[in-house]
């Protein structure tokens, strides 16, 4: 439910595709060419990060997007790009990802993540 309540909040801005194992996202990796990679908060880091590494080597390389339990930067994860927790909400997650890849979403809301760093990438979030 979760993986696709994110799906769909993603999906109103970008093309989104979840998946829910780690086998899945590879095959999907090979197959599709994403900008943006989000890893959810329930994988094994072992999980995480071989994702991320092969996120990392294609060309052109994805973003990696970490989810975890709380937004906390002192706990950066080196394998990902930028990190946000959950506690940021749905809306934290749209606009962090919006952030990561140039898009600019026009809202008066306020993201609660304003703790973590981001950096730059291209238009679709997967």
């Amino acid at each position: 439910m979760l993986l696709r309540t994110r799906e769909l909040i993603l999906g109103a801005y970008f093309h989104a595709t979840g998946v829910g194992r780690p086998s899945e996202a590879k095959t999907q990796l090979q197959a599709m060419q994403f900008d943006l990679m989000i890893l959810c908060h329930s994988l094994r880091e072992d999980e995480n990060e071989m994702l991320a590494n092969l996120a990392h080597q294609r060309r052109p390389p994805i973003k990696v997007l970490a989810l975890g339990p709380r937004t906390d930067a002192a706990q950066k994860k080196a394998w990902a790009d930028e990190q946000i927790g959950v506690d940021a909400g749905p809306f934290g997650l749209l606009m962090k990802s919006a952030k990561m890849v140039n898009y600019r979403i026009k809202s008066k809301a306020k993201p609660n993540y304003e703790r973590v760093t981001t950096a730059g990438a291209r238009s679709n979030a997967a």
